[in-house]
């Protein structure tokens, strides 16, 4: 039940927008930069018998980099 008067008016905290955070709104393009360059340097070095696992984990970077972009958004 909402109560009635200026107590009952406000937004509850998890409906308030988040105050700005340059950790939160720059790591995830910092990550999605590093992964893109794990990535490449790994797949450049395949060609040398490289290990592949670090493809994965530049592309896995990337995609959980632009996911915490947008779901910070």
């Amino acid at each position: 039940m909402t109560q009635d008067g200026a107590e009952g008016k406000q937004v509850p905290r998890r409906f308030r927008w988040l105050k700005f955070n340059p950790l939160r709104d720059v790591l995830p393009i910092v990550a999605v930069i590093v992964g893109a360059f794990i990535a490449i340097r790994a797949a450049s070095g395949l060609s040398n018998g490289g290990d592949p696992t670090l493809v994965y984990v530049g592309a896995g970077l990337v995609v959980v980099a632009v996911v915490v972009f947008f779901v910070n958004r």
